[in-house]
């Protein structure tokens, strides 16, 4: 009797709101919007990975060129995420035309890397220094295109991409940011990172890219899948993608084709990138587990299945294809390992659960005795970018800086955001360029207070 009242509902519904007729509905455009959409989400992180690549070109640096931040970036590092807390040495990678040979640096006392080879995917497949393949003793790597025969030589790490393209990311570990610590730390970069074709004797010069602008930044229009069409054209196509490449060719994407829409299909791709981007920035909110429940707005800043899956976002059952697009939406370069030296929390809303608004003014009081090792920083990232807000200076603020943040007589810190400097300029970061911002607050050496939930951050307070 249930299931009959079940269907005799649905049947009443389906009469009182009948759907409009084959004559009245448009299915061209209907299949049209909808297998945007979705391969959209699906290759969010595949035009994101490309994107470091060709933004690096843009920026002047060259395929197996060692581009570098002489300091912590500013806000002209436009890539999600960023910390600006150790300098960055950029990887850019082509195997297509044969395997590349990346050389790093022996850790010393005072620098050593922590980084990660990725391909086009952005899917982490080596990482490198005292907590990669290499354990801190420095070596040569050998990247190539896994779905060749290629023979690792004697004396190389193997890097097996299972794409053409790729990117490097790593991070300078230094002991303190002091002028001189840092020159000494490009001494470092240029005398021991090192990137050329196998079997070649060139070398290009190391390239500074300190101060100008590096951005991996795309519009989210029409635009997005001419990119795609683009890298989907040069590289192969996986098992795993056959199904989305079905969808993209109903909207006129094909490997080894063109993709030439039609302007009233450009505007259709515009409007639907535009509700992508907002799925995107909804996402940042929505997807990381609160960290301490309801206790406050904190969240554990990555998707459960990021951890589950170690950032293959793919079980023996399903992709996690919301997820993964969030995350790289959101950040660059994980690492194949996941390691305890670091812990994040992320910040999207107020204490009352309302979004952090550029134009309003707000206090974070960071409780005494912040459980760290090391240190602990907070920065600021627009949510349109995930990026540093442009313009902003400064972009962040640590425990260490130089001069340090002004401690309260109790041990806590008062962190001031808003679109105008507030509290003399002290302990003050600004937010007028973003509509809407995100915080992450960083852990150095996170102690066991943190681990335990012996010590909590509290929320953002308006003012």
């Amino acid at each position: 009797m249930k299931l009959i009242s079940i269907l005799s509902l649905a049947a009443g519904v389906a009469m009182a709101v009948a759907p409009a007729s084959a004559t009245e509905r448009d299915f061209e455009r209907e299949r049209f919007e909808r297998r945007a959409y979705e391969s959209a989400l699906w290759a969010q992180p595949l035009v994101a990975g490309n994107q470091m690549i060709a933004g690096a070109i843009d920026a002047g640096q060259e395929l197996n060129q060692v581009a570098f931040f002489s300091q912590p970036p500013n806000w002209k590092f436009q890539a999600p995420t960023p910390n600006n807390s150790t300098p960055y040495a950029a990887l850019i990678y082509d195997l297509k035309d044969g395997p590349v040979v990346v050389e790093i640096p022996a850790a010393t006392e005072e620098y050593s890397i922590f980084g990660t080879f990725l391909d086009v995917w952005q899917q982490p497949v080596v990482d490198v220094g005292p907590r990669g393949d290499d354990n801190g003793e420095g070596g040569k790597y050998f990247l190539y295109a896994a779905n060749t025969d290629t023979k690792v030589p004697d004396g190389y790490f193997p890097v097996p991409l299972e794409t053409y393209r790729g990117y490097g990311n790593l991070r300078i570990i230094t002991p303190d940011l002091e002028p001189s610590t840092l020159k000494a730390a490009e001494a470092y970069i240029k005398n021991g990172i090192q990137q050329y074709p196998y079997g070649s004797d060139e070398r290009l010069p190391h390239m500074d890219v300190y101060d100008a602008l590096y951005t991996s930044q795309f519009p989210f229009d029409s635009t997005f899948f001419d990119r795609l069409q683009e890298i989907i054209n040069h590289e192969e196509v996986r098992e795993v993608d056959k199904y989305p490449m079905g969808m993209l060719s109903s909207i006129g994407i094909e490997r080894g084709g063109s993709f030439n829409p039609t302007d009233a299909e450009r505007a259709i791709l515009d409007e639907v990138m535009a509700r992508v981007h907002v799925e995107l920035q909804h996402s940042l909110s929505v997807i990381p587990p609160l960290r301490w429940g309801d206790a406050t707005q904190w969240t554990q800043p990555v998707a459960n299945s990021m951890i589950g899956t170690m950032m293959t976002y793919e079980d023996e059952n399903k992709v996690y294809i919301d997820d993964r697009a969030f995350t790289y939406y959101t950040y660059i370069a994980p690492p194949v390992q996941l390691g305890s030296a670091t812990a994040y929390l992320m910040a999207t809303r107020d204490v009352s659960g309302a979004p952090l608004e550029g134009d309003r003014n707000y206090k974070l009081t960071v409780p005494a005795d912040v459980p760290v090792e090391q240190f602990w920083s907070i920065l600021v990232y627009d949510v349109a970018t995930a990026s540093y807000i442009r313009g902003a200076d400064p972009i962040g603020l640590a425990s260490t800086e130089s001069p340090t943040p002004k401690v309260n007589d109790d041990g806590t810190v008062d962190v001031y955001f808003g679109p105008e400097a507030l509290n003399d300029g002290v302990n003050y970061l600004p937010t007028g360029g973003a509509e809407n911002y995100f915080l992450l607050f960083r852990f150095y050496g996170p102690k066991e207070a943190y681990t335990n939930n012996g010590w909590k951050l509290n929320d953002l307070e308006p003012m």
